[in-house]
């Protein structure tokens, strides 16, 4: 220190240890007359602090920013109060930004002290901050950010564009109120349990590709292809969800007056093929590569038909030559196998055309597997209830008239009556039974089979918990397993509680064992065994689980094993029969492994 020093430098010392900010006095004539120590300073100003002293302004810095920083400390000694400003040092290329405070002291001395805050890294948050809020202002798709209330607190000006209103009437609205009249494609309302927001909230995973429509406040309809993405706190929770509005309103009206070209009713599912006639190559749009789970898509012709059913292959081929040789449009059903060994039905439709001078076979194929199913369950179900239904209303009705004619007898027994009163009650539980499985199933098939992980431990553990209380006489042994599947869990559940329940109804013994277990393999999926003792389901309902067609509809005694078909076929697994060991019936489920867990194990 110098004999200039201030007569409270101890003090003005302590205070300096304890702050990260660099600190030197400066006199009146912008001479640096002393450099606080603290273990901050390091090189201050890029120059080491003792060569500073004795040393002025310009001595240091260029002209111009001497004289700013001359006028601050002018300033603070003329007002005596604090003054503030904002600079930027370079040394070897990089800048640094830092903010000062020049602060008289020393009575008439003349001197402040000048502390210098590197704000290097605020700056660059800041500039951070700002890029992104102009990248969010100029966003081509519309943005809106909600909070954890569900009210949306920022909206950008394409949202309004969007949305038909203006900023602030966005921000004074929750995402779930009833005022957005948001729909899915057929006009049903949105509930909010499926609502993208809530489901981000709720699974902190983003939503792609969200469609809906709105009804904007002028009465028009606007489409939606929405995505929702959180935003993760420091311990993972979701702080906020970031919602993306795109429009595509035009694009549906696009795939309309395409549906009306090509008679389709549904475009979603839609893939376009080109067919060389010269050479035999196939070529696909994305759509196709979509449909059959295909990083490409570019076949020879025999390859293609090759992946048809073999029931359905000769229809394939003879629809292509007759087209080819008498120009007869295409249009045909058959069942493929996509990419992931899934069968599944599509509707072909093509006709032949001339390009650049080569004949081609060009067209559209359709996945119309949903479709096939719905017309399957339709005619399964009203057979099944309405034989189901039939059978208990004659039970009823017998039984309701049987005990009109006791009651009237004179010849009348309390346990006559009782056994009437007991059958009736006994058929109206049972028709009641069929009709809640029914809703149960509508509600499983209606729902994203694919959606979720499911471990398998604690769905055959659930299940045999629930049975075990309404079948005290069976034991139910759960193997130990870590698998995880790809699949829903309301579905799953469902499959592995009918086929149990079959299970314990087939067995030819008083006191059944049934063993659930489940295996991962090496292909990427997880086998689920039901093995029962002496267990055999008849042949009537084997045929249900072992049908690889859609043909004729059984009849079968329940709707639980076409449930089972179903709901697996839509997971993307299968059902197959075989014996067990013991000489019962073994159900083998084979459903595709969770992502994660296909991942770890590749």
């Amino acid at each position: 220190m110098t004999d200039q020093s201030l007569p409270d430098t101890n003090v003005l010392s302590g205070l300096c240890e304890i702050i990260s900010d660099p600190a030197v006095v400066i006199d009146a004539e912008g001479v640096f007359v002393d450099v606080i120590h603290n273990a901050h300073n390091g090189a201050l100003f890029y120059r080491d602090p003792e060569t500073l002293l004795g040393t002025d302004l310009w001595d240091v810095f260029s002209t111009p920013q001497a004289d700013r920083f001359y006028t601050v400390i002018e300033d603070a000694l003329q007002t005596g109060e604090t003054q503030q400003m904002e600079y930027q040092l370079s040394l070897d290329g990089v800048d640094r930004h830092f903010e000062a405070r020049a602060t008289p002291v020393g009575g008439d001395a003349g001197r402040v002290v000048w502390l210098a805050e590197d704000i290097t890294q605020r700056k660059q948050r800041q500039r951070k901050q700002a890029l992104i809020e102009r990248v969010f202002e100029i966003s081509p798709v519309g943005l809106v950010v909600v909070e954890p209330s569900g009210d949306i607190s920022t909206a950008n000006a394409r949202a309004e564009e969007l949305l038909g209103l203006e900023r602030e009437e966005i921000t004074r609205r929750r995402y779930n109120q009833p005022e957005w009249e948001i729909y899915y494609e057929d006009g049903t309302p949105i509930p909010e349990s499926e609502h993208p927001v809530t489901r981000v909230f709720e699974s902190g995973e983003p939503v792609f590709g969200f469609e809906h429509w709105i009804e904007l406040a002028d009465g028009t309809e606007r489409w939606f292809s929405s995505n929702a993405a959180p935003i993760l706190g420091a311990g993972g929770d979701v702080e906020r969800v970031v919602v993306g509005l795109d429009d595509a309103t035009r694009l549906k009206q696009r795939e309309e007056q395409l549906e009306w070209l090509v008679g389709t009713e549904i475009l979603a599912d839609v893939g376009g093929w080109e067919l060389d006639l010269e050479t035999g190559q196939i070529g696909g749009t994305a759509g196709m590569r979509r449909l059959y789970g295909m990083p490409e898509y570019n076949p020879t012709l025999e390859e293609a038909i090759e992946q048809y059913h073999p029931n359905d292959r000769a229809a394939v081929r003879d629809a292509i030559d007759t087209c080819r040789e008498t120009g007869e449009p295409i249009e045909l059903e058959a069942r493929r196998k996509t990419a992931d060994e899934t069968e599944r039905w599509f509707r072909l439709r093509a006709e032949k055309t001339v390009r650049d001078g080569t004949p081609k076979l060009r067209g559209i194929v359709r996945d119309i597997t949903r479709d096939k199913e719905r017309e399957q369950r339709i005619m399964v179900m009203s057979r099944i209830l309405r034989h189901n239904i039939r059978n208990k209303l004659t039970v009823i009705r017998g039984n309701t008239r049987l005990l009109k004619e006791e009651l009237g007898s004179s010849e009348f027994t309390a346990d006559a009556a009782r056994g009437h009163i007991d059958r009736i009650d006994r058929a109206s539980r049972e028709l009641d039974s069929v009709a809640e499985r029914a809703r149960t199933f509508d509600r499983a098939i209606e729902r994203d089979p694919r959606d979720g992980t499911v471990h398998l431990r604690q769905a055959l553990t659930d299940v045999r918990d629930a049975l075990a209380e309404q079948h005290p006489e069976a034991t139910i042994e759960v193997g130990t397993t870590d698998a995880e599947v790809s699949g829903d869990r309301m579905a799953i559940d469902l499959i592995l509680d009918i086929l149990v329940e079959n299970a314990l109804e087939y067995t030819e013994t008083p006191d059944p064992t049934v063993e659930l277990a489940a295996e991962p393999t090496s292909s990427g999926q997880v086998t689920v065994t039901v093995d029962t003792d002496e267990s055999s389901i008849p042949d009537i309902e084997r045929n249900v689980l072992t049908s690889e067609t859609e043909g004729p509809v059984a009849h079968s005694r329940g709707l639980g094993l076409w449930a089972v078909t179903w709901l697996v076929r839509r997971i993307g697994g299968s059902v197959t029969l075989t014996e067990a060991p013991d000489g019962g019936t073994r159900v083998e489920l084979t459903f595709p492994r969770a992502r994660e867990e296909t991942n770890a194990g590749g």
